[in-house]
């Protein structure tokens, strides 16, 4: 191949990774005690190639959750139960068998506790 064709080719491959094809489906936002925080838990769905997932960002309370992956935590094969705790850290219950991708001890000053 010449070099101007690799470089087309190059070019529409990156381009595909710029865009996002995924979909954020809410299942859960919750309020954090002081009010100025939430957890969103969704599941991300990037097509034919993604299986179901479970996925968690800790934002400000009126900000919308951002088209991409979670910050907090992101696993598949289990579901999660999620709740702020009394002081303002959150607590995630694991389901057994779950397979963990991500699981952040904080994020943005909220500290994480897990449970599998």
């Amino acid at each position: 191949m010449n070099r101007a064709l690799l470089s087309v080719l190059l070019l529409f491959s990156l381009a595909g990774c710029l865009g996002s094809d995924c979909v954020n489906e809410v299942h859960q936002e919750l309020v954090s005690p002081d009010g100025r925080k939430k957890i969103v838990v969704f599941s991300r769905n990037c097509g034919a190639t993604t299986g179901i997932n479970t996925q968690a960002s800790v934002i400000g309370k009126s900000d919308k959750l951002p088209d991409e992956a979670g910050n907090a935590f992101v696993f598949d094969k289990g579901s999660a139960q999620v709740s702020w705790k009394k002081d303002g850290g959150i607590l995630v219950v694991i389901e057994s068998g779950a397979r963990v991708f991500k699981k952040e001890p904080s994020v943005g000053g909220i500290s994480i506790e897990y449970r599998e």
